[in-house]
């Protein structure tokens, strides 16, 4: 819809013209002053939904989305079958969706052995794999095995030196244990080194690597299991430097959990790849542990195919070193493949299971703690909000009950606080004061104003910037401050708007400021009052007048109070009453009102 412009003598009769022709929740695009009178340029809101057929879109949007839940939970409206493969088997959405860039087209004859198999070789030709040990330890070697602690290092080095030995013989192998924090980790790597025949040499530590790699020179593989540490550990970077410093090439080998969740498993290749190359080293090599207590193999053979890691061996057991299997001898990406167990966490939507019912059951009790929560947070923060909903069941009464009620009501409740007179009265550009003994319109002597900085508010959903500035002016009963402000969003510098007030002088001006800030705050009070009272009567025609003046009033002075604090808290409330709304909001105050009229109607339920 394209905006409308209307110009009129002053401010009141413009904004006449606007509600005349679009309604009350027109949204004031810009406002100025031309040489004819004020320009407002103006655009209509979507026409209000009256609250009981807000109530009606609101069911029908949950009903629809029942629907939709009962259409997945039947199996409707599912991913290709491949995509779903894939994703029940742990990969990732994106990796996914690369994998099937060129996916067969639905031959008829497509079989899930067929489909299967199509995915097995896609897989195969994505993964970097060692295909011969010869390629490994054909010429001297040095290999570090580094990692997060647990994930079985001590372990994949004697199963490394064992299949060396096997071939080789122990002569030429020797072992070097870093790891003198954890408790029997020298003890057990001891004990392998023993029923191997290989050397064993502990470095303390502090002790620097590179002398002992000098009177190892004779042996063509030396396996170093390093110290465990976490991705997040700040002494990762000196443990790899020291490493790169020992002044010999060393392949550093990567062992990674087949258990850990995918996001983890990222996080600690991006983490021991950055520290490699500070230390001026190469990490493309690693080992796949735990196999065999993994669910899913998908999250670490999706980590390895996006970061392009070399996939050498497969551990899936304590058994040395039967269980340390080269990529080609394994049927890991069958096995990686293979979804016949349900997953709770990655399978697309299929027959109703109980754990649906129960992600439903959590849902619903996930969404009351929520209200409850944003209930207590609403009466911590909104004064009066808590008597604002000991009040509104009283409309559900019938309408001979309800003014006998009110009195109680009203009697119970403490006594309102004395609401302070404005010390400044907004006025328009065309009001007439004397300034240096001539008669003139206010909206003419900005000019001669003086300048009293800036003031940050947050005015109808967004962040602003209030110019102020000031001038003594005289109106028939005697001396006055004229203030002139410039509203301005903070953040595209648009114009909002020009203000005019009238001061009495005793004030002192920081006090008249704080005030004029406080009334642009509350310039909508008025208006969602009456959308307010408006919304009530659709609800309950015959409300008892003096409760609906009393909620109208609440609701929407609890709607400028959300619309204009920026808070944490009121951030969260206003997402929240938000989200209640059937339709899409934008987060204007009428819209929050809106919000907060559903709130007191669910809490009744609560």
């Amino acid at each position: 819809m394209s905006a409308q412009r209307f110009i009129g003598a002053n401010s009141r009769e413009a904004m006449n013209q606007v509600r005349l022709a679009l309604g009350e929740d027109a949204l004031i695009l810009s406002s100025r002053m031309t040489d004819v009178g004020v320009e407002i340029l103006a655009l209509a809101e979507e026409p209000p939904t009256p609250a009981t057929a807000d109530f009606a879109a609101l069911s029908e949007r949950l009903l629809s989305e029942i629907q939709a839940m009962r259409q997945l939970i039947d199996g409707r409206g599912k991913p290709s079958p491949l995509l779903k493969w894939l994703l029940d088997a742990g990969f990732s959405a994106s990796l996914s969706q690369e994998l099937l860039d060129h996916s067969p087209p639905p031959l008829p004859d497509a079989t899930p052995a067929r489909l299967k198999a199509w995915l097995t070789q896609r897989l195969d030709s994505q993964l970097i794999q060692l295909a011969d040990e010869a390629e490994l330890f054909s010429a001297p070697t040095i290999i570090a095995l580094v990692g997060p602690t647990g994930v079985g290092k001590t372990t994949s080095t004697a199963k490394l030196a064992a299949r060396y030995v096997m071939r080789h013989g122990p002569g030429p192998v020797a072992l070097v244990s870093t790891d003198s924090f954890r408790i029997g980790a020298h003890e057990q790597l001891n004990i392998y080194a023993q029923l191997l025949g290989v050397e064993l040499h502990a470095l303390g530590p502090d002790a620097a690597l590179g002398p002992l790699l000098d009177r190892l020179t004779d042996k063509r593989l030396v396996i170093i299991d390093t110290v465990g540490m976490s991705q997040r550990d700040q002494r990762l970077l000196t443990q790899i430097n020291q490493l790169g410093a020992s002044g010999r090439a060393l392949r550093l080998m990567l062992v990674l959990n087949a258990a850990s969740h995918g996001d983890t498993l990222d996080e600690v290749v991006h983490t021991y790849r950055d520290a490699a190359h500070a230390a001026g080293c190469c990490l493309d090599d690693c080992i796949i542990s735990k196999c065999d207590e993994a669910a899913r193999l998908g999250p670490v053979l999706d980590t390895l195919i996006r970061h392009g890691l070399r996939l050498n061996y497969l551990s899936a057991g304590q058994q040395v070193p039967e269980d340390l299997q080269l990529p080609g001898a394994s049927n890991f990406l069958q096995q990686a493949l293979d979804t016949s167990r349900p997953s709770r966490f990655a399978s697309a939507p299929g027959k109703p299971t109980s754990q649906r019912l129960n992600a439903l059951v959590r849902g619903l009790v996930g969404q009351r703690k929520a209200m409850l929560a944003l209930r207590d947070s609403l009466v911590a923060h909104v004064d009066g909000f808590g008597p604002l909903l000991d009040a509104w069941p009283l409309m559900a009464l019938p309408a001979a009950q309800q003014p006998a009620r009110w009195d109680a009501f009203v009697s119970a409740q403490a006594p309102c606080a004395p609401v302070t007179a404005a010390k400044a009265a907004a006025t328009q550009g065309n009001q007439h004061v004397v300034y240096r003994g001539e008669r003139q319109r206010l909206g003419n002597l900005a000019g001669h104003a003086e300048a009293f900085g800036l003031r940050e508010l947050r005015y109808r959903n967004r962040t602003a910037r209030l110019t102020l500035s000031h001038l003594p002016v005289v109106l028939k009963d005697g001396a006055v401050r004229a203030w002139f402000g410039t509203l301005q969003d903070s953040h595209s510098g648009q114009r909002l708007g020009q203000r005019y007030w009238l001061a009495r002088e005793p004030h002192g001006l920081h006090e008249q400021v704080s005030d004029l800030v406080q009334q642009l705050k509350h310039d909508e009070l008025a208006s969602l009052a009456a959308r307010g009272k408006t919304l009530l009567i659709d609800m309950h025609p015959h409300l008892h007048a003096e409760l609906q003046r009393y909620l109208a009033a609440g609701i929407a002075a609890s709607a400028v109070l959300l619309s204009n604090a920026s808070d944490d808290w009121a951030f969260q409330a206003r997402a929240q009453l938000l989200g209640l709304l059937p339709k899409k909001p934008r987060g204007h105050a009428a819209e929050i009102l809106e919000g907060v009229l559903h709130f007191c109607a669910i809490t009744e339920s609560l």
